[in-house]
C-alpha cells in the first residue's frame, strides 16, 4: 500500500473549504461579512447546519479585498491549548509564510511561554508583515478551554490592522462579547441573518430538485424548515425520488409531512434518506461511521473492500452529506448530522472494530498521532501504549513535546500509572512545565515500577529522565550517575534520550568538578546532535562547552565554533533564529570578556530575546545574568541590579537551587566589587546553605572576600589548591584568573617582584586568547602591576593600560546614599512608613519576592541585618 505523507491530513485542516456543487448566491451575507472586516472581530453563530461555513467560505472565495484568506477547521482534538496555537499559527504560515516563525518553534519546547507571550510574539510579526491576513476559525464551538478563550481575547484586545478575526461557531463564544460591541471592534453575523430567505429556498430546491416548484410549495418547506439549510438538504434529497414521477400535489404532501425538529431530521435521514440507498452504499455508510475523515485507501481498509474509491465519488456526486476538504478530492468527510446518525446505525461492537482497523490503517501510513487516537477510542490501550512508545522518539526528535503531552493526559491515569516510562513521561513533561508539585508523585512512581527486566531502550530513557531531574532539581552527582546509566543502556542507537544524555552527562560533570570530563561529554552531545540534525540539543549542549573552551583558555576556538554555528541557526530572511538564543548568550560572554563591551550588550540582549521566544527559562536566566555584569561594568549600577533582580525573579519560577546559585554568585561579585564586603560574605554563606559542593566561582569569590579583608596570606592558601587542580586539568583560562588574584595578593603583602612573577604567568596565558576584563574589572591599582610585566607581550599590556586609563571608576562613592538605586531608595520610604512588603509590591507594581530582593540588597549596601536596623542607619546617613 502506497504510503502518504502525514502533512496531507493536516492540510485538511487549515484549507478552506472546497466550494460546493450547489451554489446560491448569498449578496446580503457576502456584503455583511465584507463590511464587519473593516473591524477586529467578525462571529457568525448558528445552530448546525445553518450554512455558517459555506457562506463565509463563499463569500471570502470571491471577494477578500486585499487580504489572504487563512482558514482552520477546529476539531475536537484542538480543545488542547498547545495544538490549538499551534494549528493557528500554522494555518497564518500557509498563506504569509513570514509570520509566525518564532511561535511555531516556541510551541512544545521544553519549557512553554505563556499563552498571551505567545500570542504577543505572533501579533508583533503580524503587525512588520505587509500582507493582510483574515483568520477564520470554523467550527470554534468545539474548544471550551478558558485558556484558549482568553488567549482569543488577548489577540482581539491587541489585533493590528494587518489582521482580522472571523469565528464560526454553533454556540456565542465565551468572549467579552458585549465590551467588544461598544468598543466597536465586533461584527455579528447570527441565526436570523444565516436562515435562507423564500427566494434563496427557492434557487436551492431548483438547483436540487432540477424542477420549479410551486411558490406554496417552497413556502411550505421554507416555514417548516425555519430557513435551516440542512433541513432543505435533507427534503430536496427526497423529493429528488419523485420529481420524473410524482405530481405537484405529491411534492405538496411530502413536505406537509416533513417535520424540522431535530429527533424528526434523525428519523427522515434514516426512512426517507438512507433507506433508500442501495444495500451496498448502506454497508459502506455503516462501516465507514467512525471515522472522521475519509480517503479511498481507508475506507478500503476499514471495510475490508476494494471499492472505498468507487464509493466515495457517487456519494460526493448524489450529495449525500460528504464534503471535500482538498481540491483533489482526496480527503473526504460526512456532514456532522450525518455522521452522528451513521453512528446510531452501527453497534459498540462494529464502532470498535472500525476504530481498531483505522488505526493500523493510520499506523501503517505514518499517521501516528490518529493512529494513537483510534486506538484511545477503541479502549485498546495495550496498543495504545505500543504506539506511544514506538512514536515517542521520533516526536521528540521533532521537538513536539505538546503532542507527546496531549497523548499522555488522553491515557487514563491508572494507565500511565501501570508503566514506569509513561510515569516517568509524565513526571518529565510536568517538571519541564514547572509543575513541580504535581511531577514529584510519578517521578517517585516511575522509580518504584522499574525493574531490571524493562527494555534496554526504556531503562535508558527512564535514566535520561532521572538524571535531568537529579541536575535540576536535586543534586548533579546523582545525575552524573543516571546519564552514564543512560549512555550505558542506549548504547550506539540514534535515541532522543542518547543526545539528551550527552547534554546532562556534561552538564552535570561540570558542575561537581569534572570539567575535564565534562568538555569530552559535551563535545560528544555536539558531534551526535549535528550528526542526527537536532538543532535544539545541539545547541544545549555547545552553550556549556563554549564555557568550557573559555575556561581552558580555548577564547578563540570557542567563539569559532559558536559563530559558525549561529550562521546555521537562521529564519529566511538571515535573522538570528531561536534555536540560537544559547549561543548569542555565551559569545555575548565571550564579546565581554574580550572587551568589546557594544558587541556582548547587542548579543546578551539578542540571546534574551531569543530564549523568550524559545520559551527557555533557563536560558533566559543566564542571559541576564550575563547582562547584569555588564551593565555594572559600564556604570549602569541601577540597571544592574534590576537586571538581577528579574534574574532572581526567573530563578524562582521553578524553584531551583542550581539557578538561585547562579544568581547568588553574580549578586556577591557586584556586593564585593561595590566595597559591600560583608554583604558579599553573607551571599556566600547562602550560596554554601544551598548546595553541600563548591564550584570554581564560590572558591575564587572566597579568595576575593579574603583580600578585600587584607587577609591576602589566607587568600594565597585558598587559591592554592584552585592553581593545583587548574594546571592539572590544563584550565589555562581559570588559571589566567587565578594569577591575577595571587599577584593582588603578593602586593598586599609588598612582595612586588612575586606579583610581577604572578601577572606575567597570567599576561602569558591571556594575551593570545584576548583575555581581558579578567585585568581590567580590578580597576586602575592593576595598571602599576602591568608596568612591570610590559615585556611579556607589549602590544597586549599597552593595550590594557590604554583601557584602565579610559574605564571611568567602578567603585562605589562613600556616601551610602549613592549607591542605592531609584528603586531602593522608594522602597526604603515606604519601608520608614510603615508597609509590609506586600503592600510595597502593590504599591509599586512588583511582587512580594522582588520586594524581598530589593530589601536583601538595601540591608546589604546599608550593613543592616534587619527593617529596624536599616531605619535607623538611613536616619543616621539622613537617607530619610
Amino acid at each position: 500500500m502506497k504510503s502518504i505523507s502525514p502533512q496531507a491530513l493536516i492540510n485538511t485542516k487549515i484549507s478552506i473549504p472546497a466550494p460546493g456543487t450547489r451554489i446560491v448566491a448569498r449578496p446580503r451575507l457576502a456584503d455583511k461579512l465584507h463590511e464587519g472586516l473593516q473591524r477586529p472581530l467578525t462571529v457568525v453563530t448558528a445552530p448546525a447546519g445553518f450554512g455558517k461555513t459555506t457562506m463565509v467560505a463563499d463569500a471570502l472565495r470571491e471577494d477578500a479585498g486585499d487580504r489572504q484568506v487563512a482558514w482552520l477547521s477546529l476539531d475536537e482534538e484542538d480543545g488542547h491549548l498547545v495544538r490549538f496555537l499551534y494549528h493557528m499559527v500554522a494555518t497564518l504560515q500557509s498563506v504569509a509564510p513570514d509570520v509566525g516563525r518564532a511561535p511555531i518553534f516556541l510551541i512544545g519546547r521544553l519549557q512553554l511561554p505563556a499563552p498571551n507571550d505567545l500570542i504577543a510574539a505572533l501579533l508583533n510579526e503580524i503587525a512588520a508583515s505587509t500582507q493582510r491576513i483574515v483568520l477564520v476559525l470554523d467550527d470554534f464551538h468545539v474548544v471550551s478551554s478558558p485558556e484558549i478563550h482568553a488567549s482569543i481575547g488577548f489577540l482581539v484586545e491587541h489585533m493590528p490592522e494587518q489582521l482580522r478575526l472571523v469565528l464560526i461557531s454553533r454556540k456565542v463564544p465565551d468572549l467579552p462579547l458585549a465590551r467588544w460591541r461598544m468598543q466597536r471592534r465586533l461584527s455579528e453575523i447570527v441565526l436570523d441573518d444565516l436562515r435562507f430567505s423564500l427566494d434563496e429556498s427557492s434557487a436551492f430546491l431548483e438547483q436540487a430538485i432540477g424542477i420549479a416548484l410551486r411558490a406554496d410549495i417552497i413556502e411550505a418547506l421554507e416555514q417548516k424548515t425555519e430557513g435551516w439549510i440542512a433541513g432543505l438538504q435533507m427534503a430536496a434529497l427526497s423529493l429528488q425520488h419523485s420529481a420524473d414521477k410524482d405530481s405537484m400535489a405529491n411534492f405538496a404532501q411530502r413536505v406537509a409531512s416533513f417535520s424540522g425538529e431535530h429527533r424528526h431530521v434523525l428519523e427522515y435521514l434514516a426512512e426517507e434518506v438512507f433507506s433508500r440507498q442501495a444495500p451496498a452504499v448502506q454497508d459502506f455508510l455503516r462501516r465507514t461511521s467512525g471515522l472522521d475523515r475519509l480517503c479511498a485507501s481507508l475506507c478500503d481498509a476499514v471495510t475490508g473492500g476494494s471499492d472505498g474509491r468507487r464509493q466515495l465519488n457517487h456519494l460526493e456526486q448524489a450529495n449525500m452529506f460528504l464534503l471535500r476538504l482538498d481540491e483533489t478530492r482526496h480527503w473526504y468527510r460526512y456532514h456532522q448530522l450525518f455522521a452522528d446518525f451513521l453512528r446510531t446505525e452501527s453497534d459498540a461492537a462494529e464502532q470498535r472494530r472500525q476504530h481498531l482497523q483505522a488505526s493500523e490503517w493510520y499506523e501503517a501510513n505514518g499517521f501516528e498521532e490518529e493512529a494513537i487516537r483510534h486506538a484511545l477510542a477503541a479502549g485498546d490501550f495495550p496498543s495504545t501504549v505500543r504506539l506511544f512508545r514506538a512514536f515517542a522518539d521520533d516526536v521528540l526528535s521533532r521537538g513536539e513535546l505538546s503532542k507527546l503531552r496531549s497523548w499522555l493526559d488522553e491515557l487514563p491515569d491508572e494507565l500511565v500509572r501501570a508503566h514506569s516510562d509513561l510515569a516517568c513521561y509524565k513526571a518529565w513533561t510536568l517538571y519541564l512545565g514547572g509543575q513541580t508539585a504535581q511531577a514529584q508523585p510519578y517521578a517517585r512512581l516511575a522509580r518504584e515500577l522499574g525493574s531490571e527486566g524493562e527494555p534496554p531502550k526504556r531503562r535508558g530513557m527512564l535514566a535520561a529522565i532521572h538524571a535531568y531531574i537529579a541536575l535540576s532539581w536535586g543534586d548533579p552527582r546523582d545525575a552524573v550517575v543516571n546519564a552514564r546509566h543512560a549512555l550505558d543502556w542506549l548504547g550506539e542507537s540514534a535515541s532522543f534520550f542518547r543526545v539528551y544524555a550527552h547534554s546532562l552527562l556534561g552538564q552535570a560533570q561540570a558542575l561537581v568538578g569534572q570539567r575535564g570530563a565534562a568538555v569530552a561529554t559535551l563535545g560528544k552531545g555536539v558531534q551526535l546532535g549535528q550528526q542526527l540534525d537536532n538543532p535544539f540539543m545541539t545547541v544545549d549542549a555547545m552553550g556549556p562547552l563554549i564555557q568550557m573552551m573559555t575556561a581552558q583558555g580555548r577564547l578563540r576556538e570557542a567563539r569559532a565554533m559558536g559563530q559558525n554555528a549561529i550562521r546555521r541557526y537562521v529564519d529566511a530572511k538571515g535573522a538570528p533564529a531561536p534555536v540560537a538564543a544559547l549561543l548569542y548568550i555565551r559569545l555575548g560572554c565571550l564579546d565581554h570578556e574580550q572587551n568589546d563591551l557594544e558587541a556582548a550588550r547587542y548579543r546578551l540582549m539578542t540571546g534574551i530575546e531569543l530564549s523568550r521566544q524559545l520559551g527557555m527559562v533557563f536560558y533566559a536566566l543566564l542571559g541576564l545574568r550575563a547582562l547584569a555584569r555588564l551593565l555594572h561594568v559600564c556604570g549602569e549600577r541601577e540597571a544592574a541590579w534590576d537586571t538581577l533582580a528579574e534574574a532572581g525573579e526567573l530563578a524562582q519560577r521553578p524553584e531551583s537551587a542550581r539557578r538561585r546559585r547562579l544568581i547568588a554568585q553574580i549578586v556577591a561579585e557586584l556586593q564585593l566589587r561595590e566595597g559591600n564586603v560583608d554583604g558579599a560574605a553573607r551571599t556566600l554563606d547562602e550560596i554554601r546553605a544551598m548546595v553541600d559542593y563548591a564550584g570554581e566561582e564560590e572558591d575564587l569569590l572566597t579568595a576575593r572576600i579574603l583580600l578585600a579583608r587584607r587577609q591576602a596570606v589566607r587568600a594565597l592558601n585558598a587559591l592554592a589548591p584552585l592553581e593545583a587542580r587548574a594546571s592539572a586539568d590544563g584550565f589555562a583560562g581559570s588559571l589566567i584568573a587565578i594569577h591575577v588574584l595571587q599577584a593582588l595578593c603578593k602586593k598586599s603583602l609588598g612582595e612586588k617582584a612575586a606579583a610581577a612573577r604572578y601577572l606575567a604567568a597570567a599576561v602569558s596565558l591571556a594575551a593570545s586568547g584576548g583575555y581581558k576584563r579578567v585585568f581590567l574589572d580590578e580597576g586602575r591599582a592593576m595598571a602599576e602591576l602591568l608596568e612591570d610585566v610590559r615585556h611579556v607581550d607589549p602590544a597586549f599590556v599597552s593595550g590594557l593600560i590604554e583601557s584602565l586609563a579610559d574605564d571611568e571608576e567602578t567603585l562605589p562613592s562613600t556616601a551610602l546614599h549613592e549607591n542605592l538605586s531609584r528603586m531602593e531608595r522608594e522602597i526604603l520610604k515606604l519601608v520608614n512608613v510603615g508597609l509590609t512588603n506586600q503592600q510595597i509590591g502593590e504599591k509599586l507594581g512588583i511582587t512580594v519576592s522582588t520586594t524581598k530582593w530589593y530589601l536583601t540588597q538595601i540591608f546589604g549596601k546599608l550593613n543592616v541585618r534587619n527593617r529596624t536596623q536599616a531605619m535607623a542607619r538611613a536616619r543616621q546617613l539622613k537617607l530619610l
